[in-house]
C-alpha cells in the first residue's frame, strides 16, 4: 500500500472517530460554541485540526485491515 493511500485511509478513520465523538461527546473535544466569545473559535477550530492530523499521524502507521472482496 503506498504512503497516500495509508495516509488516505488513516484520515477517513480519524475522520469517523472524530464524528462519533462529536456525536456523543462533543465537550471532549471542542468547548461550547454557543458560549463563547467569537475570537475564540479559530482557536478551537485550530485544536481539532491538530488533534486530526496527530490522529492520522498515529494511524498511518498501524496495521490497516484491507478488503479482499
Amino acid at each position: 500500500m503506498s504512503q497516500e493511500t495509508r495516509t488516505a485511509a488513516a484520515a477517513e478513520l480519524a475522520d469517523h472517530y472524530i464524528e462519533i465523538i462529536l456525536s456523543t461527546k462533543p465537550e471532549l473535544l471542542v468547548p461550547s460554541v454557543a458560549s463563547a466569545q467569537i475570537e475564540d473559535i479559530p482557536r478551537f477550530a485550530r485544536k481539532l485540526f491538530e488533534y486530526r492530523q496527530q490522529l492520522i499521524n498515529g494511524l498511518v502507521d498501524q496495521q490497516l485491515n484491507e478488503s479482499n472482496d
